[in-house]
């Protein structure tokens, strides 16, 4: 590894006037230095891309790119086919890093080929916090086979081995690799094709990543018909990815998992309720037991709920 490797930092931004200043601040007074920072105006319609540019005509390691919107997945992917670092990383324009989010990341990727970090899930109205020099010095660490952490993507650290951000790669793996397009929970339908690229994997217990949680009006925060389908087909397709692979237990798992959430948000949200029948659940051979009684539960339990509130 070089000493002074480049890291291209990979930035989507959309609506996000009252924030990206801040997320770039935090990126460009990094303790390392050495960053392509590539944001992309994914058709924004507030202050955002004036802010961007602004920041641009100030640092010279900002590449200000432009396209119009699709969507999270299409800037990303547009930043890939941009990226000229060493490594690549995600940083969502609403969010910020500690000072020294890359300096740490880098020292501890070694002969690693992702490592990621634990998430400060920080509100605006609360105080930043951040860890001291001690807790730094002695952060305790979890490394993983590309196998490890596919067993365990259900269960270690949720939503943290999900979501992109958080995480520092070597480019390779993303060489042949890009997001899928028109799609919510794009990151659901991804993260297993990057794990099983890489041999080595590192967890380091440290809150470095400062992901805001009360943006409101974001796609994040909307329910739909949609999305819901969309994280089922991607529960489908992770399925079918371990069962390629022999993994039947996790192929069992993941199937559950999806099948549960697609029946529940529906009955919550009431979405195609007429297609879920206590007859479809009973018949459902891949449910677990376990599984089927909490569905049953929740079954007879909204009806009730629907029932009183009529």
């Amino acid at each position: 590894m070089e000493n002074t490797p480049l890291i291209s930092v990979i930035i989507p931004v959309y609506n996000v006037q009252d924030y990206v200043a801040e997320c770039l601040d935090s990126i460009i007074n990094q303790s390392y230095q050495n960053l392509e920072i590539i944001v992309i105006n994914d058709g924004t319609k507030d202050n955002s891309a004036t802010i961007c540019k602004e920041y641009a005509l100030k640092d010279t390691r900002i590449i200000f790119l432009e396209k119009e919107n699709g969507g999270i997945s299409t800037a990303r992917n547009f930043g890939l086919d941009h990226a000229t670092g060493d490594f690549i990383t995600f940083i969502d324009s609403d969010d910020f890093i500690h000072e020294k989010y890359f300096e740490i990341l880098l020292k501890n990727l070694e002969d690693f080929d992702i490592v990621f970090c634990k998430a400060n899930y920080y509100f605006s109205a609360t105080p930043k916090t951040s860890p001291s020099k001690e807790n730094i010095d002695n952060a305790s660490v979890t490394t993983f086979t590309s196998m490890e952490l596919l067993k365990s993507i259900n269960s270690f650290k949720r939503p943290l081995v999900i979501v992109p951000w958080g995480k520092l790669y070597k480019k390779e793996i993303w060489n042949d690799l890009r997001y899928p397009i028109g799609r919510s929970h794009e990151d659901e339908a991804i993260v297993h094709l990057y794990i099983d690229k890489a041999k080595k994997i590192k967890y380091i217990d440290l809150p470095l990543y400062y992901y805001r949680q009360n943006v409101t009006g974001s796609e994040t925060n909307t329910i739909c018909s949609r999305k819901i389908n969309n994280f089922y087909q991607a529960c489908l397709e992770r399925e079918d990815f371990f069962l390629k692979k022999g993994m039947i237990n996790e192929a069992n798992e993941i199937y559950n998992s999806g099948k549960s959430y697609l029946i529940r948000k529906r009955m919550r949200f009431n979405i195609d309720n007429d297609q879920i029948t206590l007859a479809s659940i009973l018949s459902d051979k891949k449910l677990f037991l376990s599984t089927k009684l909490e569905l049953i539960f929740k079954f007879f339990f909204g009806k009730k709920q629907k029932q009183k509130q009529a």
